[in-house]
Parts: C-alpha cells; sequence; structure tokens
C-alpha cells in the first residue's frame, strides 16, 4: 500500500503525519489521536478553507495529496444558558454546542440560530449572568479563556 506524507498545523506547530493514500478523515483522525491523545471526535480538520467531514470520506475525495498542509484545531463543547427575563416558572433553556478557541462570538451567535433556530444574533452573550458583561461579537473565543464545559449566557437584547 502507497503512503503519502501529510503536514498537520497544530497550535503553531507543526507535525508530519505519514497515511495511506487512500486514507479516510477519520482514519487520519484516529492517528492524530495515537500522537496528540486528542479524541477523534474533538478535532476539526480544514484543508484550504474546507472542514473535512468524517463520513467515510477519503483525504483523496479533497484532493488531499503528498505534502499536503492540514489544520487541526480542538473541540471543546459549551452550553448556552439564555436568562428569560419574564420568569413563567419554566427553567431557562440551555442549549449545548461544539466550538474551538478561533471562532468569534459572533460566528458562535450564528451557529447556534442556525442550529436551534433561536435568534441569537440579537443576543447579547455573557460570562455570568450579569447583564453587564457582554462579549464582543468581533473577538475569538480564545481571547476569553473558555474551556470545555463552560457556560455563556445569552440575554435579550
Amino acid at each position: 500500500m502507497q503512503t503519502m506524507q501529510v503536514t498537520i498545523s497544530f497550535n503553531d506547530k507543526e507535525l508530519e503525519v505519514e497515511v495511506e493514500e487512500n486514507a479516510t478523515v477519520l482514519g487520519l483522525k484516529h492517528r492524530l489521536h495515537d500522537k496528540l491523545s486528542l479524541q477523534p471526535l474533538a478535532q476539526e480538520l480544514e484543508f484550504e478553507g474546507f472542514i473535512l467531514q468524517n463520513h467515510g470520506k477519503t483525504l483523496r475525495s479533497y484532493h488531499i495529496g503528498n505534502n499536503a498542509k492540514i489544520v487541526l484545531r480542538e473541540l471543546f463543547g459549551i452550553s448556552i444558558h439564555v436568562v428569560k427575563q419574564d420568569k413563567d416558572g419554566k427553567p431557562d433553556p440551555q442549549f449545548p454546542i461544539s466550538v474551538h478557541k478561533e471562532n468569534t462570538i459572533g460566528f458562535l451567535k450564528e451557529m447556534l440560530s442556525i442550529k436551534y433556530g433561536v435568534e441569537f444574533t440579537h443576543m447579547k452573550l455573557g460570562l455570568s449572568s450579569m447583564w453587564n458583561n457582554n462579549l464582543h461579537d468581533s473577538t475569538k473565543i480564545g481571547a476569553y479563556n473558555l474551556r470545555d464545559r463552560s457556560i455563556l449566557y445569552a440575554f435579550e437584547m
């Protein structure tokens, strides 16, 4: 079986990985798990602006060849807790979502709106349940030191 070398860019470092020419995206993620101890489902791979999907697709189907450069980002889960102005006796809704530190707050709001059908783009997000600590849409999530299982609070504007 023929092999090829790909370069993985992760956290400002580069890692050379040898894979079979017919390797799947998920197969590459398993190889990266062996090298970096990062679970495959916690990995987002990007090549030339495209997010690589796990669904049995091969690297070749994305036109990835020898010496290609692939960006790896670590995904982690956070929850958005919507703080309702009117208390109707029901608990405030929470929405889980996977993100990486390069996502902006504005992009996070768009992803939430698409995934859950709730208009988050018209809400402020904050680090606590206090109204006056809103996060800026153009700022990357990594700037706020969010970690796995962090909770953000959403407020109607």
